[in-house]
C-alpha cells in the first residue's frame, strides 16, 4: 500500500461566533459493546436547550477514505445519540464529560451503533434545540472482542519513530560557536516524547550542534539511551550525493567520523553507521559514497523521497533495493508522507493529529495483512517531513492510544531499513547533484589563502582550528547562499588583517666597512597576536649567509633580523627584502629596497699597482743580471764587449 497524504481539517467547525466544540480528551480503542468516553470543551456556549449529539458514520476502510473523512467528506450516517448538556457531568476545568454506550449490532435509544471492527468517524455536534452551533469530528477504533484476541495472534504493526536533529552550522561566520535554539527545542521534543515509556526512536544528531550545546544538555537523552538507536550523522549537515558530485568523499568520511566521536562523548553510546537518515536528494552516485563509508541502508524523509523522484513509490512499512552507480545495492525505506503531513501541521491541536495517525496506522495494518505481509518483519517509518522530532504532545498522545491497542506497537530501539522486506527495486537518479559545486569552488579558492595565513600563526592559536572549520561550513546542506557569502567575507577579512599586519622599513641605507659584515633590519607587527614570516634577501652584489629566515614578531612590537653578508664588489646597489608566509610563499606586501654602500674593497687598486711595480722591478733586475753575466763571460774569452751588443738582439 502506498502512503497517502493526510491533511488535517479544522478541528472545530463553528456555526455561531459565540459557540465552538473542541475535543480535549477521548479514548481511541473501544472494545466490544462498551462505553466510549470523550471530554468536550463547548467554548462557553450557553442556552436553555443545549444538546450534544454524538453521530457515528459508516466505517472507513482505506487511508484514502480516511483522508476524505478528515477533509470533511464524511461517509453516511450510521446512528445518532443525544445528550442534554444540563445533565452531563463536568470535570474540574468545566468541560463536559460524555460516556457514549456503543453496540455493534442493533442500537436502542440509549446506545450508539458503530458496527463491526474498524475505524469509524464520529461527529460531536452542539445544538441549541435543533439549531447547529458547532461540531468537531474525530475517529475511534471499534474492535469486537474476538477480533481483539485475534490481533494478538496476527501481531501488532510495529512503528519505528524517526528523529533526525539538525540545523544550520553551529559555527557562525564571525567564528563564534552558538548553540541553536531550534536544535535545543528538537532535543526537548525528543526526550519529552519518550518519557515514562519503553518506546524509543531512531535518532541522528548533528555533531557540531551537539558540541555547541555541551554534554550537560544531553543528560535526559543519556537516561533514555537504551530506548533509542543512535545512528551516525556527519559533524555538520552534509549531503552525500552532492558531496559525491563535488569530489568530497574524503571530507564526508572525515565529517562522519567526527560526528560519531562527538555524539559518543555526549550521549555515551557509539552511533551505528549501518543505516543513515537522508534528508536530501539521493542519487546513484551518492549511494556509492554511502556504501564506501560503510552505510548499508538509508531512511529517506518525505522531502528526500520527493527530491529523489520517489514520491508515491515507497510504502513506509517496507524496504526496497536501490541500485548504486557501481551496481551495488542500498536498502532504503521512506518515512510515511501522510503521517508526516499530520505531524507537521502545528496549526492543529495535538489530540486530533494523534487520532488521525493512529487511525491511519490501523488501516495500514489491515492493508499489509491483506497483502500477505508478515507483521513481524515490517515496521512503519514514522516521522516528519524533514526528519526532525515530532511534537512531544502529539507523540505522547499517540503513545497512549498505542498502549491501549493490540493492533499497534511503538518500537523501542527501532532499526528501520535494516533488512530487505521486498524484492522490489527502485531507481535512483543517475544525474549528479550539483548543489555543492558552487560552494566547493568557493571552498577551493579560499583554502590556499587560509592555509598560507595559518602558517603565520602560533601552533596554539585558535584560528588554526576555526578557519578550516569555517571553510567546511560552506559545504553544509543547511547553509544557504546568503550564509555562505557572509562566511566567505569574514574569512577574507580575517585573513587580510593577518596578512597585512607585518611591515618592513620603507627606505633604508647601510654601509659595509669590511668584506664581511652584518645587515640588521626591523620587522614591525601591528597585529594583536605574535606572527611568523619568512624574510627573504636578494642582491646581485652581496652574498647572504641565510637568504631566507623564519622570524616570529611579538604582537604590537618589532623584531630585528640579522644576516651575515659578504661583499663581492664596491659601490652602491639595491638589496631587495620581501616578507613571505611560511607556507605557500605568499608575499606580505611589496618588496622593500635597501641601498647598500660597499667600501670594504677601496684599497684594491693600490694593491694591484704596487704588485705590478714589484713584478716589473723584479723583471728589470733579472734582465740586468743576465746581461752582466754574459758580458763577464765574453771578456773571459777575449771578445770585445761592443760585439756582444748586437748579439744580444
Amino acid at each position: 500500500m502506498i502512503a497517502s497524504v493526510l491533511v488535517m481539517p479544522v478541528a472545530v467547525v463553528t456555526a455561531a461566533p459565540d459557540a465552538s466544540v473542541t475535543i480535549v480528551q477521548q479514548a481511541f480503542t473501544v472494545v466490544g459493546d462498551s462505553s466510549w468516553r470523550v471530554v468536550v470543551d463547548l467554548g462557553g456556549a450557553v442556552g436553555e436547550n443545549l444538546n450534544i449529539d454524538v453521530v457515528s458514520h459508516r466505517r472507513t476502510n482505506t487511508r484514502s477514505e480516511l483522508d476524505a473523512a478528515i477533509g470533511g467528506r464524511l461517509p453516511g450516517e450510521l446512528d445518532r445519540l443525544r445528550f442534554p448538556v444540563a445533565k452531563l457531568a463536568r470535570n474540574s476545568a468545566g468541560r463536559v464529560v460524555v460516556s457514549v454506550p456503543t453496540v455493534a449490532n442493533e442500537s436502542g435509544d440509549a446506545d450508539l451503533l458503530v458496527g463491526t471492527t474498524g475505524i469509524y468517524p464520529v461527529t460531536i455536534e452542539l445544538r441549541n434545540g435543533e439549531t447547529l452551533l458547532g461540531s468537531a469530528t474525530t475517529f475511534i477504533h471499534h474492535v469486537q472482542a474476538d477480533d481483539d484476541l485475534a490481533a494478538s495472534a496476527d501481531g501488532a504493526l510495529q512503528i519505528a519513530s524517526i528523529a533526525s536533529l539538525a540545523d544550520v552550522p553551529a559555527l557562525g561566520p564571525d567564528g563564534t560557536t552558538t548553540p541553536s535554539k531550534d536544535f535545543a527545542e528538537q532535543l526537548t521534543n525528543l526526550t519529552d516524547a519518550f518519557t515514562d515509556t519503553t518506546a524509543g526512536a531512531f535518532v541522528a544528531l548533528q555533531g557540531d550542534q551537539v558540541a555547541a550545546a555541551g554534554t550537560g544538555s544531553f543528560e535526559a537523552l543519556r537516561k533514555q539511551a537504551k530506548q533509542h538507536t543512535m545512528v551516525a550523522a556527519p559533524f555538520i549537515a552534509l549531503d552525500p550525493s552532492a558531496a559525491a558530485t563535488a569530489g568530497l568523499g574524503e571530507l564526508f568520511a572525515a565529517q562522519l567520523r567526527a560526528g560519531e566521536d562527538t555524539v559518543a562523548a555526549a550521549v555515551g553510546v557509539t552511533p551505528d553507521r549501518g543505516v543513515m537518515v537522508i534528508d536530501d536528494k539521493l542519487t546513484a552516485g551518492g549511494a556509492v559514497l554511502l556504501r564506501d563509508v560503510g552505510v548499508r541502508g538509508a531512511v529517506l524523509t518525505p522531502r528526500a523521497a520527493d527530491a529523489s523522484g520517489l514520491r508515491g513509490q515507497l510504502d513506509s512499512a517496507l524496504t526496497y533495493r536501490a541500485i548504486a552507480a557501481d551496481g551495488s545495492a542500498l536498502v532504503i525505506q521512506g518515512i510515511d508522507a501522510g503521517y508526516a503531513a499530520v505531524l507537521d501541521d502545528t496549526t492543529r491541536p495535538a489530540l486530533p493529529r494523534a487520532v488521525a495517525v493512529a487511525a491511519g496506522l490501523v488501516l495500514q495494518r489491515e492493508a499489509l495483512l491483506s497483502a500477505g505481509k508478515d507483521l513481524s518483519l515490517v515496521a512503519v517509518a514514522l516521522g516528519t517531513n524533514d526528519g526532525r522530532p515530532a511534537d512531544a504532545d502529539v507523540m505522547q498522545q499517540l503513545e497512549r492510544y498505542v498502549e491501549t491497542s493490540n493492533f499497534l506497537e511503538l518500537q523501542g530501539a527501532p532499526r528501520p531499513a535494516a533488512t530487505e522486506t521486498t524484492s522490489d527495486v527502485v531507481d535512483l537518479p543517475v544525474s549528479s547533484n550539483a548543489d555543492l559545486v558552487a560552494a566547493k569552488t568557493l571552498y577551493d579558492k579560499l583554502t590556499p589563502r587560509v592555509n598560507s595565513t595559518m602558517s603565520m600563526l602560533r601552533d596554539d592559536d585558535p584560528r588554526r582550528e576555526i578557519w578550516p572549520a569555517l571553510l567546511t561550513t560552506l559545504l553544509s546542506s543547511r547553509a544557504d547562499d546568503a550564509l555562505r557569502s557572509r562566511t566567505a567575507d569574514k574569512v577574507r577579512s580575517a585573513t587580510k588583517t593577518v596578512l597585512g599586519s607585518l611591515s618592513l622599513p620603507t627606505t633604508s641605507r647601510f654601509t659595509l666597512s669590511s668584506r664581511k659584515s652584518e645587515l640588521r633590519l626591523q620587522v614591525r607587527n601591528a597585529g594583536d597576536t605574535p606572527l611568523r614570516a619568512i624574510v627573504r634577501f636578494r642582491s646581485a652584489k652581496l652574498k647572504f649567509s641565510q637568504p631566507r629566515q623564519v622570524i616570529e614578531v611579538p604582537a604590537g612590537a618589532s623584531s630585528e633580523v640579522m644576516v651575515e653578508v659578504e661583499a663581492r664588489s664596491n659601490g652602491s646597489f639595491p638589496v631587495t627584502v620581501q616578507l613571505l608566509t611560511p607556507r605557500g610563499d605568499v608575499p606580505l606586501g611589496d618588496e622593500a629596497t635597501i641601498t647598500a654602500n660597499v667600501s670594504a674593497l677601496a684599497g684594491l687598486g693600490q694593491v694591484v699597482t704596487v704588485t705590478f711595480l714589484l713584478v716589473l722591478l723584479t723583471w728589470w733586475a733579472h734582465n740586468w743580471r743576465t746581461k752582466r753575466r754574459r758580458a763577464i763571460e765574453s771578456a773571459a774569452k777575449g771578445e770585445h764587449p761592443s760585439r756582444l751588443v748586437g748579439r744580444s738582439h
